[in-house]
């Protein structure tokens, strides 16, 4: 499939995982790709540009647009979404404008995904996600037809604005959310597969879903009240009682919804293990005094817990522990 290397993309978010996704679509020739960054994030970057060091080298690249705002910018084709989670809000605000007929909208965020009941059918009748979508804000207003479901697998840290590092492969895995095979879903596939990251379809989005909250559920808040890397979450004689158990409470709720998760617990430990010596995105947020992404890790998955009446002990006990732990760090700001 020939692709479009003048296809307008914009990365909204300038954190670690924008600017990889930046750096790498830049590198390999695309010419209108358009950052938005905030303060002094922006001011760095417009004077440096992006520094990334991953697996298959060094990049140092610019932007074609850096911006604050996007009230001026025109229509855009693709649209990734790099944030937290809780400002998926305000950047739904932000591209109403940017939006025609053929563009695709992807949000690149952790978690259960404000849309997970979403599947390409009457948006009013999506049941809701209270604890992503308290307001029905998104509801109401997120181009949901022009969504395109992502499931990061990228462990990068931002060394400083700017500049990221990353010592393991990137996965980015794409769904529709009815689980077609869409042209657009094939263009977007091929658009990435430019940048030589491993890049996928999947038919059914939301087990990868799950597969990835696994991953950050069991690892995030535990990492925060131990400082422990995910070699000791998934290893140490001392926590793997605790992970074992939220793997297995985790595993319940995703069965429950209809997932199928391709590890068993065992293995999906030794897989984490095999991570090394690695600190999680929660512990680097905590560390900085950042609030912390515990609504579409934690929170999200506790509450479709609850609408099925399973309990989550362990991992509701974890999940109040860490919450505790960065509103008394935020407190003493």
């Amino acid at each position: 499939m020939e692709v479009d290397k003048t296809a307008k993309i914009l990365i909204y978010g300038a954190g670690a995982i924008g600017c990889t996704l930046a750096a790498r679509l830049i590198h390999a020739g695309f010419n209108q790709v358009t950052v938005v960054a905030r303060g002094k994030n922006l001011a760095v970057l417009k004077q440096q540009g992006i520094h990334l060091s991953d697996l298959t080298g060094e990049y140092q690249v610019k932007p074609f647009q850096l911006v604050e705002s996007v009230s001026d910018l025109v229509a855009q084709d693709f649209i990734f979404i790099c944030t937290k989670a809780d400002a998926i809000k305000s950047v739904t605000m932000g591209i109403q404008g940017l939006i025609h007929d053929d563009s695709v909208v992807i949000p690149m965020v952790n978690g259960i995904p404000f849309w997970y009941f979403y599947a390409n059918d009457d948006i009013a009748a999506i049941k809701p996600v209270n604890s992503l979508d308290p307001d029905g804000f998104l509801k109401d207003h997120f181009p949901f037809k022009q969504l395109i479901g992502a499931v990061v697998f990228i462990t990068a840290e931002l060394i400083e604005y700017g500049r990221v590092k990353s010592n393991t492969p990137h996965l980015l895995i794409f769904g529709e959310p009815n689980h077609s095979m869409s042209p657009r879903l094939e263009n977007l596939i091929a658009l990435l597969k430019e940048t030589a990251m491993e890049v996928r379809s999947h038919p059914q989005i939301r087990d990868q879903i799950w597969t990835k909250v696994l991953a950050n559920l069991s690892s995030n808040p535990l990492s925060v009240l131990t400082g422990a890397t995910l070699r000791q979450i998934y290893s140490d004689p001392q926590l793997k009682p605790t992970t074992h158990a939220m793997l297995q409470e985790i595993r319940l709720v995703a069965c429950s919804y209809g997932a199928r998760i391709q590890f068993d617990p065992v293995q999906f430990m030794q897989l984490g293990a095999e991570m090394g010596d690695i600190y999680t995105s929660m512990w680097h947020d905590f560390k900085q005094k950042r609030p912390l992404e515990l609504s579409s890790i934690a929170d999200a998955v506790l509450e479709l817990a609850n609408d099925l009446n399973i309990e989550m002990p362990v991992t509701a006990k974890i999940i109040g522990l860490t919450r505790f732990m960065s509103e008394q760090s935020l407190k003493a700001e």
